[in-house]
């Protein structure tokens, strides 16, 4: 699992906070980076493992929102999260896309098929 994204002033007001709030401190920076680090966990382990597919121009914006909207979720109801259907919705397009994009690398699995989503 790679880590793209960073708490930027985006993401922050995402959650309710201007970019120079007061009330951003080191602990709630700390939670802002570990839950869009779970996030993006969650989001790359429901699709699939590619450097370059989540770094593609029309993938970036929705897995951006996918990564955003669950960890909005986490940071604001850390004890019982769930995934949104905002993030459901987006995982499921990109999923699509990845299936596509693997097919069209001619990737196979061990068993010499053609890779599915889970």
């Amino acid at each position: 699992m790679i880590s793209f994204l960073k708490v930027d002033d985006e993401f922050k007001r995402t959650l309710g906070y201007l970019p120079d709030d007061d009330a951003l401190d080191e602990q709630t920076l700390a939670r802002m980076k570990s839950t869009l680090l779970g996030a993006e966990i969650y989001v790359q382990g429901a699709i699939g493992n590619s450097t370059n597919f989540y770094k593609r121009e029309d993938i970036e914006p929705l897995y951006r929102l996918a990564c955003f909207a669950i960890a909005a979720n986490l940071f604001n109801h850390p004890s019982n999260a769930v995934s949104s259907t905002t993030a459901k919705a987006i995982i499921g397009q990109l999923r699509g896309s990845f299936d596509e994009s693997e097919e069209d690398n001619g990737s196979t699995s061990e068993s010499g098929q053609t890779k599915s989503s889970n």
